[in-house]
């Protein structure tokens, strides 16, 4: 009896770690995100061209040198060079970062409901368009958050200007 209280105990704490971390991350679905908010086609003040790129056991993504300043509206046009599935995702540093512990935990975890991610199939491209109407922590990255590859360095720190 004892023993599987202490396992319904365990089972509890761990589903509210996993809940914490997430809405760490802003990747939960309810729209509260730290560092900005879904944009519409019609405000878009910027596009982004990117490829997803793995090769010669490298993954990164490709992109012209990129800025952003608060307000702008984002859209990235992503398209998947490589040989295996990449996410893109955008994030500051402190949801990133959450994000890739996260997935360390959780690695099947999909993303079909996270306005901040897109997954593209080898030769996929689609669009991501982001409204960076928030104060930034840190840095926002664009980062790839399939098991791996952030940490493998396939993430990209852009230089928020005021």
């Amino acid at each position: 009896m004892m023993k599987a209280i202490f396992v319904t105990l365990l089972a509890a704490a761990s589903l509210m770690s996993a809940t914490v971390a997430a809405n760490a991350a802003g990747t939960h679905e309810g729209g509260h995100y730290e560092f900005g908010e879904p944009g519409k086609a019609e405000n878009v003040t910027k596009t982004v061209l990117v490829d997803a790129v793995d090769e010669n056991g490298e993954m990164r993504f490709v992109h012209e040198p990129l800025t952003i300043k608060q307000g702008d509206v984002v859209k990235f046009v992503v398209t998947n060079r490589g040989t295996m599935p990449h996410e893109f995702s955008v994030g500051d540093s402190p949801s990133q970062r959450a994000h890739a512990l996260m997935m360390e935990k959780m690695p099947d975890m999909k993303h079909e409901n996270d306005a901040t991610a897109i997954t593209l199939e080898p030769g996929e491209t689609k669009e991501l368009i982001w409204a960076f109407t928030k104060p930034i922590k840190g840095q926002i990255e664009l980062a790839c958050q399939m098991p791996g590859h952030y940490a493998g360095g396939m993430v990209t720190k852009v230089r928020m200007v005021k």
